[in-house]
C-alpha cells in the first residue's frame, strides 16, 4: 500500500495541515488589530506586549485543537496511524506555518524589539 512509505505519509498529512492552516491561521491574526490602528490609538508598549501575549495563547490554543481534530480525521479518513515521528515532524512544520502566517503578531512582534519598555539602550 502507498500509505505505508513514511516519505509519502508525511508530504500527505503535511500537506492537508499546511492546507487547512491556509484558511484558519488569517482567520486568528484577524481577530487582532493591525500595529498601525494600535498607534492611531495610542496604545502604549504594555498594551501591544499584552496584545501579543494574547495573540500567542490564543494561538497556542487554536493550534492544539486544529492538530488534534485533524490528526484524529485524518487517522479515520485514510485508515492509518500518525506515529510519533511523524507527528513532531508534522507539528514542527504547522507551527512554524502557523506563526509565519500571523501577519499582526509578527508586526507587533518586531515593534516591542526594538522599543521594548524593558530594553536599557536604544
Amino acid at each position: 500500500m502507498v500509505f505505508d512509505n513514511v516519505y509519502v505519509k508525511l508530504s500527505i498529512f503535511t500537506t492537508i495541515y499546511l492546507l487547512v492552516l491556509i484558511f484558519f491561521a488569517p482567520g486568528l491574526d484577524h481577530l487582532f488589530t493591525t500595529l498601525e490602528e494600535d498607534k492611531k490609538k495610542k496604545e502604549n508598549n504594555f498594551q501591544i506586549l499584552g496584545e501579543v501575549i494574547l495573540h500567542v495563547i490564543v494561538l497556542a490554543v487554536g493550534w492544539y485543537w486544529m492538530n488534534n481534530f485533524l490528526r484524529k480525521t485524518i487517522e479515520s479518513f485514510l485508515k492509518v496511524t500518525i506515529k510519533e515521528q511523524t507527528l513532531t515532524a508534522i507539528e514542527m512544520i504547522t507551527a512554524l506555518a502557523l506563526i509565519g502566517l500571523q501577519k499582526n503578531l509578527i508586526a507587533k512582534l518586531e515593534y516591542i524589539t526594538i522599543e521594548h519598555p524593558f530594553r536599557l539602550n536604544k
